[in-house]
């Protein structure tokens, strides 16, 4: 968008707005910026009316350095390859070539007499001096990656004139010598930013660390008095049943409210929320800043909020409005909340912690998240995305991990939506501070226990994230930090002080490996395994009653392998050593898993193998924690869902956001209403984690021949209380030697699909071989379309063989692959005879690809490719 769009949108709003209404706006366009050693002149000339940006670059906000030197073209793609090494690192370089000037230019078009004016930064990652209109607006400089800023701007702003802001940004302090090991010399924890920077075993490291005003910068236009962080409070006593008629809930709303005028400020505080309403009077004396709390409101039959796969996901808006005594309104907010409970117990029998929402507990199935994007290109859409490729996994639960961020309220909001809990980390990790004597960190590990430098900082940045966060009801809990716990006098504050005053109501864990999590006499607190497993070792080998971290491979693929590793090194990886980029991008070995199913011909050959083996491993993977539920273990995080670049190892979907074939193996495994095969001892297991009862359930297992003949079959009555297992009867094989049979599991109830699940298995262990005697397969495909964005696919085996581990992809008018498409089932078998209804939702335009002449293109074990344009 050019200025003269910009400030037409800006006239818009402002247009729309009564004489003193308050109103908000992004300043995400028209930025500038240059390297500061390049700038001669301090801040009050760059923002004085005779300045004029020459030689400075299209810069990036939100971003970084490095995302505005990657759109100007000024560094290779560090995702690529190994286009990173071709990046400076800062420690090399030092912090002078990464500290930046950051410039706009914005025009309010009329400010009413008294209006106050306010400038937002939602994140500057690490050290900011701020100036508008040739004045410093910053006092103090800012410091800390996770600290908002409100600067009160009224005395400087050009009224109804451009005003230029100008934003110096440095690095953090040290940068850390990122070739030392995970988090590299350990010294980019003695600051409050991310830890992950400076590279770990799962990524390589950010050559900028990250520098710049990397989140949402605007402008806000109040009354004189503002509204700052209101906090909504729900309780709903008792233990509910999902869609039930409801006893009542409570509410409970408080706001932070800053009188910025001169004068003492009369007027009054209401919220009100589909027809529930309550007010305070209000009286904040010149300059007073104070919290306001609202009286209790009693909502009856409340719609609740539910975890992904316990019930619906509602959501109530509040509006909130602080008036003057003329009924004026001086400042405004809306928010979004859910009215939930949550609380947990310590189960001595199972020797972990239970969650519970509402009172009913909740059977964690999630992963650890990382960050979205490494250089922190953060976007509403791809949090969306992403999170919806976490619920449509059967996934409840996503950990922010402690080496990266406090996640974006964005990201909370997606998590509102699906019904997907977050734990949330704290930037603390045992890696950088001091959980083991590492040689490779600069300083000992006494030193690093005490990191951060700075205590306060921390705290203070604390206490702002959880006010930016506390109403979203998918926050589940905080963690102290990532297999160690904060320094003592930080801990301290934070059990005794700072969660009791700002988010009382909250689950508080001191660390991931915590005894407080879970209790053990198989080798005390912990996590992992990490990469490949025999899956049967999965189901016999007991894990952590509440593992926080395990899990397995991940290979994207060919489509997005060939967007990482270069031409002329696609070639198989020779397990366990590889080189080039394949070991720059961390590949994870597969060892000889893929050729189980016949020597590895080619690359193509290598990730389809690949797709293979990740279903069967995160199947398992879920699936071993499922066959003892409320036994052994209380829940499970995969480590990990999702990379923020483009790693090759664990991972469900790929960094494009296309699925693997893990993905649906997990999927499947992690089914609310489940039926199994328990590998350790091939019996069947029907299994409910719902809170509601099951009954006029049907099972049917049923085995085939390679070529999809049945053998045998039979039906079982199913009742399964809520939260409840039970076992069905035995699988035996009809013979030995190399032969490949299909196990199909079916749950119906009266003749409707509850579950499926399919198994491919070896009268030779570990042998899959045979399948390569699969006669080749054409499939027939039919779509119906919805609308715009959403259709049915139909997918058909008319013929006499098993057609085998099917891909369905889309792509767009100019054949890119479209991502994220959402499919409710992919790399499926289908028998002879059988066919499938597969939901297909485009999404919102998948992020950036063509919308219109769409293929769908199917691919597979023994299926002649074919496509069909829609």
């Amino acid at each position: 968008m050019n200025r003269t769009c910009f400030f037409l949108v800006i006239l818009v709003i402002f247009q729309m707005q009564l004489p003193g209404q308050p109103v908000i706006f992004l300043l995400d366009d028209n930025w500038k910026a240059r390297r500061a050693t390049d700038v001669l002149i301090d801040g009050t000339e760059i923002t004085g009316a005779a300045f004029k940006p020459e030689g400075w670059i299209d810069a990036v906000v939100p971003g970084t350095v490095l995302t505005t030197l990657l759109h100007n073209k000024l560094i290779p793609d560090p995702f690529f390859g190994m286009n990173n090494n071709q990046i400076p690192d800062i420690y090399n370089t030092g912090r002078d070539y990464y500290t930046f000037w950051f410039y706009n230019e914005f025009e309010i078009p009329q400010k009413f007499e008294g209006q106050e004016v306010w400038l937002n930064f939602r994140g500057i990652n690490y050290f900011a001096d701020v100036f508008l209109n040739g004045k410093r607006v910053n006092t103090t400089t800012h410091k800390g990656m996770f600290l908002r800023e409100k600067y009160p701007i009224t005395q400087y702003i050009n009224n109804g004139k451009p005003n230029r802001l100008a934003v110096w940004v440095a690095p953090p302090d040290p940068v850390g010598n990122a070739s030392a090991g995970q988090g590299g010399d350990g010294t980019i924890g003695r600051s409050v930013t991310m830890q992950f920077t400076a590279g770990w075993d799962w990524i390589c490291p950010v050559r900028d660390r990250n520098t710049g005003i990397w989140d949402q910068v605007s402008v806000e236009i109040t009354g004189p008095a503002d509204i700052r962080n209101p906090y909504i409070e729900t309780r709903v006593p008792g233990t509910r049943i999902p869609g039930a008629k409801q006893p009542p809930a409570f509410v409970k709303t408080s706001a932070e409210l800053k009188n910025a005028s001169s004068k003492p400020f009369n007027g009054i505080l209401k919220i009100e929320f589909e027809g529930y309403n309550a007010s305070v009077k209000v009286l904040l004396d010149a300059q007073e800043e104070k919290v306001v709390i609202l009286p209790e409101i009693k909502v009856a039959d409340p719609r609740l909020w539910w975890p992904n796969g316990l019930g619906e996901q509602s959501l109530y808006r509040m509006k909130i409005e602080l008036t003057d005594q003329s009924g004026a309104i001086s400042d405004s907010d809306e928010v979004q909340f859910g009215i939930r409970e949550t609380d947990n117990y310590f189960d001595k029998s199972i020797r972990a912690r239970v969650f519970t929402v509402n009172g009913q507990k909740v059977f964690v199935k999630g992963g650890n998240w990382i960050a979205s994007d490494a250089l922190l290109r953060l976007s509403k859409e791809r949090y969306e995305a992403e999170v919806r490729l976490h619920a449509e996994m059967n996934m409840n639960m996503i950990r922010v991990w402690g080496g990266g961020l406090t996640e974006r309220p964005e990201f909370y909001d997606a998590c509102d939506h699906y019904g997907i809990l977050v734990w949330q980390d704290i930037w603390i990790t045992g890696d950088c501070n001091g959980e083991w004597n590492d040689p490779m960190k600069k300083e000992t590990q006494a030193r690093r226990k005490a990191y951060p430098d700075d205590h306060r900082l921390f705290l203070e940045s604390l206490t702002d994230q959880i006010k930016m966060l506390r109403n979203h009801p998918s926050l589940y809990m905080w963690c102290g930090g990532n297999e160690t716990y904060p320094p003592p006098d930080i801990l301290s504050a934070l059990e005794k002080d700072i969660f009791p005053r700002y988010d009382p109501s909250r689950f508080f864990l001191d660390m991931s490996t915590s005894p407080k999590l879970m209790t053990n006499t198989i080798g005390g607190v912990g996590d992992g395994p990490y990469g490949i497993r025999e899956p049967e070792k999965i189901f016999t080998e007991r894990s952590f009653p509440f593992n926080p971290e395990t899990g397995s491979i991940g290979i994207p693929n060919y489509d997005g392998l060939v967007k990482i590793i270069p031409e002329n090194e696609l070639t198989p990886p020779q397990s366990p050593r590889t080189s080039g980029s394949w070991t720059y991008h961390k590949y994870l070995p597969l060892l000889d898993f893929p050729d189980r199913y016949g020597k590895v011909k080619d690359i193509r050959d290598f990730c389809f193998k690949a797709q293979i083996v990740s279903y069967e491993q995160y199947r398992a993977l879920q699936e071993g924690f499922n066959h003892k539920m409320w036994d052994w273990y209380s829940g499970m995080l995969v480590w990990k869902n999702q990379n923020p670049w483009t790693a090759l190892r664990g991972f469900f979907y790929d960094y494009f956001l296309d699925y693997t074939g893990g993905y649906y193996g997990y999927k499947h495994g992690a089914a609310p209403v489940h039926i199994q095969l328990n590998l350790n001892d091939s019996a069947v297991c029907v299994l409910n984690q719902t809170a509601l009862a099951l009954n006029n359930i049907t099972a049917e297992v049923l085995l085939y021949d390679m070529h999809g003949r049945q053998i045998s079959g039979k039906k079982y009555p199913v009742s399964l209380n809520a939260h409840s297992i039970m076992l069905l009867d035995k699988i035996i094989l009809p013979r030995k030697g190399s032969e490949v049979f299909f196990l199909k599991l079916l749950l119906t109830n009266g003749g409707k699909a509850v579950d499926e699940n399919l198994y491919w298995l070896s009268g030779k262990p570990h042998s899959y071989e045979k399948l390569n005697e699969l006669d080749k397969v054409t499939v027939e495909t039919a779509i119906t379309k919805v609308n715009n964005n959403q259709g049915i696919i139909v997918i058909s085996n008319s013929g006499y063989e098993t057609a085998f581990f099917i891909r369905l992809k889309v792509t767009d008018g100019n054949n890119n692959l479209m991502l994220p498409v959402f499919l409710s089932e992919n790399f499926f078998t289908l028998l002879p005879g059988e066919k499938k209804e597969i939901k297909l939702d485009l999404g919102q335009g998948s992020l950036g690809m063509q919308k219109t002449d769409h293929k769908l293109m199917v691919e597979g074990w023994n299926i002649i490719p074919s496509e069909k344009t829609f």
